[in-house]
């Protein structure tokens, strides 16, 4: 018993020490470029020490991949189960899912999204939402029976997502008084129009 305590302790812990780490290089790459960060600054402002850092990484280009994989993790969760036919007839329960996501840790999303690079990431990925997912679905291949169509509908998209990322960003920074529970509403109101426009025009 005493063991499983100690072993559940030392895992706690683990998982605080990485959460430091990956906090201290977001916040230095507020203020200084990726290459000019060093491990002395990272154990410096997360205040652990050499040693702790290399338990977890072996350098700081894989702090850096462990962040954008688990901010991809988060996002893919945030869309499990959720299949694009039943997105594109009902946004609200992605934006549900997104703003649940982002309310379990807001802070960390807003540190996230505060660095160039990983906001530049997040709307790199807005193509692979449109292409991959959104464009295979059955209802856009209804509406959109040739190529032509179809490039006009992935724009239209692609415009959205990039709008949907903006305002996600903007509420999580605090830029405008919306709070994360409202975006639920106020853009399927938004994305929904636009979709059923979508529809009508075939």
């Amino acid at each position: 018993m005493e063991e499983r305590k100690r072993t559940k302790a030392e895992y706690r812990s683990s998982l605080r020490s990485k959460r430091l780490i990956r906090e201290a290089l977001i916040t230095m790459m507020r203020s200084k470029p990726f290459e000019k960060i060093t491990i002395t600054d990272i154990v410096r402002t997360a205040d652990i020490n050499r040693g702790t850092f290399y338990a977890h990484f072996r350098d700081i280009g894989e702090v850096l991949d462990s962040i954008k994989e688990m901010a991809l993790s988060d996002v893919k969760e945030a869309f499990s189960g959720l299949s694009p036919d039943m997105v594109l007839a009902n946004p609200r329960i992605l934006f549900e899912a997104l703003s649940s996501m982002l309310s379990k840790d807001s802070d960390y999303y807003r540190l996230l999204l505060s660095v160039e690079e990983f906001r530049k990431a997040v709307m790199d990925y807005r193509f692979k939402l449109v292409d991959k997912y959104l464009m295979e679905s059955t209802a856009i291949q209804h509406i959109a029976p040739d190529a032509a169509r179809k490039a006009e509908l992935a724009g239209t998209l692609d415009f959205l997502a990039a709008g949907i990322i903006d305002v996600y960003t903007d509420v999580l920074c605090q830029a405008i008084p919306v709070t994360l529970e409202d975006l639920p509403d106020l853009l399927t109101k938004i994305v929904g129009g636009a979709i059923r426009q979508m529809a009508e025009l075939r």
